[in-house]
């Protein structure tokens, strides 16, 4: 490390850091966390908020770049929130998330794993979901850390369906008090959802002819879902519901789970943290019964309509915190799909009693993942662990941990 005038600093970046850093040691600081920056280049860097034994960093000037650096192609990047590594190319970026994971799990789950990766799909134009912010004048996405809004014309990440409304939800705030619109696609139309605003007929004057539909505050304008194919099935969802952003990536995702599972008529399956079915819809194709746990209202209306509609009569869908399920039952085997937080105490302890002879963990956070990993290692084996790219150009990372009981 060189120092040089005012906050600039020289360093030389190792390894990837979760949250789309590098690793950087400084002098009389310790570890750095450097945004912009890839691993293995020289780099002059700006600090950012310090801490006791780390701070954070800003790449300012790239002096030896990486041989993985390319230019990002969105006139936004490092101004808008949303991505954190287009400069890298797309190979790196899958190699950085891997050791993410990796480093995870040696770190954390206190043991050594060698993650594979699944065969990863398009790195632009896969979102088929987004929440975009207004300023009235304009529409975009919060600057990182900042409520500052970065206006677009384009995402590339999104798919067409989405990019080609924008134009018209750009100047909505002068219309209505419209801060927010959270978008749904199904690749060729577009829903929107628009929190906390009442129907306002100039509104959706504006936006008919471009949105299929919306929903507001106190009721529905046009078509409120958006359906998309799920292994055979109908999947419908509504902007107000989370469903997976990267739908191509989700459905081979659930074929993974679907492969794992096997097909067992007479089994019972457990699908925890179920949102809409996404899991639960396609294994119930595949075994005697599935009992479909969620606690959230709206994506509980969604899996009871997307069952009924489907025909699904071997879901059993419970409304109720995955905390609070009680069953006497045996399921083989259990699906696990947290938020990021992971699982509670009380839902490990839950798992640990179902003693299901395997588990099958998804996972949007490496660190939450490994942490119940090692909490279940006293039961579990842990025999698989794959990383799945759901988020190209960002720092986010999904995986897939097969864990068999002893």
């Amino acid at each position: 490390m060189e120092s040089s005038a005012g906050n600039l600093l020289r360093v030389k970046t190792t390894g990837p850091v979760y949250g789309g850093y590098a690793l950087a040691r400084a002098e009389g600081i310790g570890v750095l966390f450097v945004r912009w920056a890839l691993p293995g280049e020289e780099v002059r860097v700006r600090l950012g908020e310090r801490r006791r034994d780390y701070a954070f960093a800003e790449a300012v000037e790239i002096l030896a770049p990486s041989p993985h650096r390319v230019d990002p192609p969105c006139e936004v990047f490092g101004d808008c929130g949303g991505c954190q590594i287009q400069h890298a190319s797309y190979p790196h970026q899958l190699g950085m998330k891997r050791e993410v994971l990796k480093e995870a799990f040696r770190r954390i789950g206190k043991m050594e794993v060698d993650p594979s990766c699944a065969p990863p799909g398009e790195p632009f134009g896969y979102r088929y979901r987004g929440q975009f912010k207004t300023d009235g004048a304009g529409i975009g996405f919060y600057a990182e850390r900042s409520r500052r809004l970065v206006p677009v014309s384009r995402c590339p990440l999104m798919v067409d369906a989405i990019n080609g409304v924008l134009p018209v939800l750009r100047d909505l705030g002068r219309i209505a008090p419209v801060s927010e619109v959270h978008l749904a696609s199904d690749g060729q139309r577009a829903v929107a959802w628009f929190p906390g605003v009442r129907f306002d007929a100039r509104l959706a004057e504006r936006i008919g002819g471009t949105l299929s539909g919306a929903r507001f505050a106190d009721r529905a304008w046009g078509e409120e879902n958006v359906t998309l194919p799920l292994e055979g099935l109908s999947y419908a969802v509504s902007p107000l519901s989370f469903f997976q952003a990267n739908w191509q990536a989700n459905r081979a995702l659930v074929r993974r789970v679907l492969e794992i599972a096997g097909e067992s008529r007479g089994a019972c399956l457990l699908d925890l943290y179920a949102g809409a079915g996404n899991f639960a819809l396609p294994l119930s194709l595949r075994c005697g019964e599935v009992v479909a746990v969620e606690r959230e209202p709206r994506a509980f209306a969604d899996l009871l309509r997307n069952a009924r509609e489907n025909g699904r009569e071997n879901v059993r869908a419970v409304n109720a915190r995955v905390e609070s399920f009680r069953t006497d039952r045996r399921f083989d085997p259990v699906v696990l799909d947290p938020s990021r937080s992971g699982l509670s105490r009380k839902a490990l302890s839950l798992v640990r009693g179902l003693s299901a002879g395997r588990v099958l963990y998804v996972s949007c956070n490496p660190s939450t993942l490994a942490r119940d990993v090692r909490a279940l290692s006293d039961r579990y084996d842990l025999t698989a662990l794959e990383m799945h790219d759901f988020f190209p150009n960002t720092h986010h990372v999904e995986a897939l941990a097969v864990l068999s009981a002893r």
